[in-house]
C-alpha cells in the first residue's frame, strides 16, 4: 500500500515537472490542455493502482482543473467526461453522480471568480495607489524645481518636463502658449516632445539607457540649448487671436479642460485645423491656465508617438499640475514686472543708475576678452531750456531724447538715464573707435531731431555732447569706477571745447 502511495507521488512530482517544462515554450491554450492531460493521467494511474476505488473522487481534481483552465465550459465538458470514464472503468450506471459533478464544477467556478474579482480590486487599488504616489512625487519634485525660481523659462520648461517626463505624468508631449499683455492673443512660447514618432523612441532609448530621474530631466531640458528646437521652431511661431471664437477661447472662457477625441477633414474651427497640420496632431487635452480669475495661457498636451488614448484619469492627474502652473506663471509676471521697475526710470523708459551699477559689473571684461566701452551724454544748456520752457517740457524732452537714444544704438548696446539730464551708454565687446562712431550717430540724430521748444536753445536746436571711453584706454586695466571717470573727463571736455560734440 506504502509503495503504491509512493509511486502516485512520484508520478505527480514527475507530471508536474514535465508539465512546467512546456510551460515557457507554448502559448497559453496549448499549457491549459496540457496540464488537463496530465491530469486525467495522474487519475489513470492512481486507479490502476487502487482498483478504481478513489476515482470518482480524483475526478474531482481533473474538474477543477478544467473549470480553472476553461471556466464554466471546461467544468460541464469535464463532468460529462468524468461519468463517461466512470462509466467504462468502475461500471458506475448511475446518473445522479453527474448532477454531483456539475454542482461541484459550478461551486469551483463561482470560488474562482469571486478570487479573481477580489484580485482585480487589489490590483486596480494598487495601481489607483502607485498612480497616487507617482503623481504626488511628480507634484512635490515640480513645487521645489519652482519655489527655486522666478525665471519663466525655467520655470515652463520644469512645468513641460513633468507633464512629459517618465518618472512624470508620461504624456508624449506639451506646449504652452501665454496670452499677451493686452489679453487679445495667445503666443506660443515653449513645447518639449518628438515631432514624430521615430524621434520620439530614440529620445525614449536614451533616457532608459541613463535611467534619468525627473529633477535630472529639468536640468538636461534647461542646459541643451538645441533640445526639441524643431517643435519650438514652430511653436513660437504660433500667435492666435482671440477675437474670434476657437477651441482655444471657449477653453478660456470656461476655465474648464477640453478632450479633442478626433479632428476630422470637414472641422470648421480653422485654428483646430492649424494645429493638426502644424504638429500632427489626432486626440488632444486642451487646460487653461488660470490665476484667481487671471487668464495667463493655456497647455496642450498629445501622445503622437504610442498613441495612448487620454482618459478622464488623465486629464484629472493633470489638473493640479495645470492649475499650480498658472500660479507660478503668475508670479514669475508679477516679480519680472516689480524687477523691471526697480531697475527701470519711471520717466523715460530706460535702465536707471541701480541697473547700469549691476551691468556694468556682469559685462566687465575678464582677461584677453574684448574691451567694453561706455558713452557718457547730457544735453546742452538744459537749464537755460527748463528756466525758458518749464520743466514739463523738459520732461517731455527727455522722453524723447530717450527714444532717440534707443533707435541710434546697436542691438546688444544697453542706454541708461544716470541722473537729471545725463544718459550712458554702456558697448559690450567695443573698442573705442567703434563706440565713438555710435556716439556720433547719436549726437547726429539728436541734432536732426525737432524738440519742442529746441528752438529756443542758444545753438537754436537741442544738441548733446558725449564722452566716449574704453575699458582697453590705458596699458594698465582700468576698474569700472575709473572708466565712468574716463567718459567723465571726455564728456566735460567735450563741453569745454564748445559743445555739441563727442570727444574720445
Amino acid at each position: 500500500m506504502i509503495a503504491h502511495y509512493s509511486l502516485v507521488f512520484f508520478c505527480t512530482v514527475l507530471l508536474a515537472a514535465s508539465t512546467n517544462m512546456f510551460r515557457f515554450k507554448l502559448n497559453d491554450t496549448l499549457n491549459k490542455w496540457i496540464l488537463i492531460m496530465a491530469t486525467l493521467v495522474l487519475v489513470e494511474v492512481e486507479g490502476y493502482l487502487f482498483d478504481f476505488r478513489h476515482t470518482n473522487w480524483m475526478l474531482l481534481v481533473f474538474i477543477g482543473i478544467s473549470v480553472l483552465c476553461f471556466g464554466i465550459r471546461g467544468g460541464l465538458m469535464s463532468t460529462f467526461a468524468s461519468w463517461l470514464i466512470l462509466f467504462a472503468q468502475c461500471s458506475v450506471r448511475e446518473l445522479s453522480i453527474w448532477p454531483t459533478y456539475i454542482l461541484f464544477a459550478t461551486g469551483v467556478y463561482l470560488l474562482i471568480r469571486h478570487i479573481n474579482h477580489l484580485r482585480k480590486e487589489g490590483d486596480d487599488w494598487l495601481g489607483k495607489l502607485t498612480d497616487n504616489s507617482r503623481q504626488l512625487n511628480v507634484f512635490k519634485e515640480v513645487s521645489l524645481s519652482m519655489q527655486q525660481t522666478f525665471n519663466l523659462d525655467k520655470l515652463l520648461q520644469t512645468i513641460l518636463t513633468s507633464v512629459t517626463a517618465g518618472h512624470g505624468l508620461g504624456f508624449n508631449r506639451a506646449l504652452i502658449m501665454l496670452m499677451n499683455e493686452q489679453g487679445t492673443k495667445l503666443h506660443g512660447i515653449m513645447g518639449t516632445g518628438p515631432m514624430s514618432a521615430e524621434e520620439g523612441y530614440a529620445i525614449w532609448d536614451r533616457i532608459t539607457k541613463h535611467k534619468y530621474k525627473l529633477v535630472e530631466l529639468i536640468e538636461i531640458k534647461e542646459k541643451e540649448k538645441s533640445s526639441d528646437l524643431k517643435l519650438n521652431e514652430r511653436v513660437k511661431k504660433i500667435e492666435i487671436p482671440l477675437d474670434k471664437p476657437n477651441f482655444l477661447t471657449r477653453v478660456l472662457e470656461k476655465g474648464t479642460p477640453l478632450h479633442i477625441q478626433e479632428i476630422s477633414n470637414g472641422e470648421s474651427d480653422s485654428t483646430l485645423q492649424m494645429f493638426a497640420r502644424e504638429f500632427n496632431m489626432g486626440e488632444m487635452a486642451v487646460f487653461p491656465l488660470v490665476s484667481q480669475g487671471i487668464k495667463v495661457g493655456v497647455l496642450l498636451i498629445d501622445n503622437p508617438v504610442n498613441k495612448k488614448p487620454i482618459t478622464a484619469t488623465d486629464i484629472d492627474s493633470v489638473l493640479p499640475l495645470a492649475n499650480q502652473a498658472a500660479i507660478a506663471i503668475q508670479q514669475s509676471r508679477l516679480y519680472t514686472a516689480l524687477e523691471d521697475m526697480a531697475l527701470k526710470d519711471g520717466l523715460t523708459g530706460l535702465h536707471n543708475q541701480r541697473a547700469f551699477q549691476s551691468l556694468l559689473t556682469q559685462f566687465w571684461p575678464g582677461s584677453g576678452e574684448s574691451p567694453l566701452a561706455l558713452i557718457l551724454l547730457d544735453i546742452d544748456y538744459f537749464k537755460h531750456f527748463n528756466d525758458t520752457n518749464g520743466h514739463l517740457l523738459g520732461n517731455e524732452v527727455l522722453v524723447r531724447l530717450a527714444e532717440v537714444i534707443r533707435s541710434s544704438i546697436r542691438k546688444n548696446d544697453k542706454a541708461f538715464r544716470f541722473g537729471g539730464e545725463e544718459f550712458v551708454v554702456l558697448l559690450p565687446d567695443t573698442d573705442k573707435e567703434e563706440a565713438a562712431l555710435v556716439a556720433e550717430r547719436i549726437r547726429t540724430q539728436v541734432e536732426k531731431e525737432d524738440f519742442p521748444g529746441g528752438n529756443k536753445q542758444p545753438a537754436g536746436r537741442l544738441t548733446v555732447s558725449l564722452g566716449v571711453a574704453s575699458s582697453s584706454d590705458k596699458s594698465s586695466p582700468l576698474t569700472p569706477l575709473e572708466l565712468v571717470d574716463t567718459a567723465d573727463q571726455a564728456l566735460y571736455q567735450a563741453k569745454a571745447e564748445g559743445k555739441n560734440r563727442v570727444v574720445s
